[in-house]
């Protein structure tokens, strides 16, 4: 029985390697934002807490150079956390684009995938018939064979013996 082949099997295999480089890179990209997104959610726990302490330190009446370094550290964070969300605007938007590319990867993949089955498919009706076809002429081969023996057993030229005059 002959072996299917595909003839477009190395532009599938491209494609299957396409696609998971896409893959990892959507991973690596998802990493980064969540990494930011827990940054960022660090920053805002130091920032509540400052803040705490801060109004802590006002009721009991500290004085104002040591509130000031607490206002100082207060902008810091407010800009870091200002700097973090840009970065997560962008990271977002690149996973989403990442996140289209893997789609657009695997569509191309699964096209040329449900062709080969297609083909696959094809090629087993194929061999299916071709052995059909050989056992069918295999068949007639026999059956003709065993008609001639039995026509050679037989000779109409004589008269049957069961048969009544």
């Amino acid at each position: 029985m002959p072996k299917f082949q595909f003839n477009l099997e190395t532009l599938l295999r491209h494609r299957e390697e396409i696609e998971q480089k896409e893959k990892d890179e959507l991973l690596r990209l998802t990493y980064q934002y969540q990494t930011e997104l827990n940054h960022r959610y660090g920053l805002s726990l130091k920032f509540r807490d400052t803040m705490e302490e801060l109004s802590l330190q006002r009721s009991e009446n500290r004085e104002n150079q040591e509130l000031n370094l607490y206002y100082l550290y207060l902008n810091r964070l407010t800009l870091e956390i200002g700097q973090s969300e840009k970065r997560l605007a962008e990271l977002q938007a690149q996973v989403q684009a990442q996140k289209e590319a893997v789609i657009e990867a695997s569509k191309k993949r699964k096209a040329l995938t449900s062709l080969r089955s297609k083909r696959e498919k094809e090629f087993a009706a194929a061999v299916e018939k071709q052995e059909q076809k050989e056992v069918d002429d295999l068949v007639i081969t026999r059956y003709g064979s065993r008609e001639a023996g039995y026509r050679a057993t037989v000779d109409p030229r004589q008269p049957a013996a069961d048969k009544p005059d």
